[in-house]
Order: structure tokens, then C-alpha cells, then sequence
């Protein structure tokens, strides 16, 4: 099940941040408290039998962009479609504000990631030179929206 993030879920969506990025990129429990409390911001989290599995954050950049910032889904629950299920319910919303196209970054040496977000119709538009810490690049993907 896909729903609406509830203040009661952030430790858990602390815990699997932490647990699905390095301790360099993972943001700290001040960052994800800052971009789930944006009004901006969107938060949607997916749960089975009580337990959150994974969770996406987005933003709406103007009326016309939105910055997916991170999709983040247990290790032992990928290849289940949730990570899907979580940007559709993104690209629902986008589509009923009428937003023309999502974008995000993801790791240059993330081939899976990038492959996951190329069957979603996000592509590559540009190279962000030392986007993780300085240690290793971002690609910049982009999404048009569709009916």
C-alpha cells in the first residue's frame, strides 16, 4: 500500500535512509526532517503488514518542475515493484497539478538506478561533476509528463 507520509514515520524512514546510503550521501535526521516539513514537498511511503518498506520525497520546484530527492526502498524488499509503485504515485500527483517534468540526480556509477529510472522515461540530460561530496559524479535525469 502506497499513502501519505504521517510525522509518526520518521524514525523509520531515518533508519532506512541510513541504511539505503553511505553515511556520505544518507541525509542526517535535520536534512530529511527539513525536506518532509517543506510545503513543497511531497512524501509517500510505501507499507505491507504494518511495515514501511520504502518511501519517496519530492518537490515542487515551481508549478511547472518537480525534484524527485530521493526514492529509498529496504535491500530485501527491491524487485518488487514498491519502488515503482512509490514514483507512480509522484507522477500521479505531478499530473494532477499539471507539472510538465520531473527531474533527479542519480549516481554516475549506479547502473541499476539508472536503468530503473530509464523504464520509468527519465533521461540522462546532463553530468553533475561532484555531486555526492565531491567523490563521484550525478547524473541529472529528466521525465516528461504524459497523460
Amino acid at each position: 500500500m502506497i499513502r501519505d507520509y504521517r510525522p509518526e514515520d520518521f524514525p523509520r524512514l531515518y533508519e532506512i535512509d541510513q541504511i539505503c546510503y553511505q553515511p556520505d550521501i544518507a541525509y542526517s535526521r535535520a536534512e530529511l526532517r527539513f525536506y518532509l516539513n517543506q510545503p513543497d514537498s511531497i512524501a509517500r511511503v510505501a507499507e505491507s503488514r504494518n511495515e514501511i518498506l520504502g518511501f519517496v520525497i519530492a518537490q515542487f520546484e515551481t508549478d511547472r518542475w518537480a525534484h524527485v530527492l530521493t526514492l529509498d526502498v529496504m535491500p530485501e524488499a527491491r524487485r518488487r515493484k514498491i519502488g515503482s509503485a512509490l514514483m507512480a504515485s509522484v507522477h500521479d500527483i505531478c499530473k494532477a497539478r499539471k507539472v510538465l517534468m520531473s527531474f533527479l540526480e542519480v549516481d554516475s556509477a549506479n547502473q541499476g538506478a539508472q536503468l530503473f529510472y530509464e523504464g520509468l522515461n527519465y533521461r540522462y540530460v546532463a553530468t553533475l561533476r561532484g555531486y555526492y561530496g565531491g567523490r563521484s559524479d550525478a547524473y541529472r535525469m529528466m521525465r516528461v509528463m504524459t497523460s
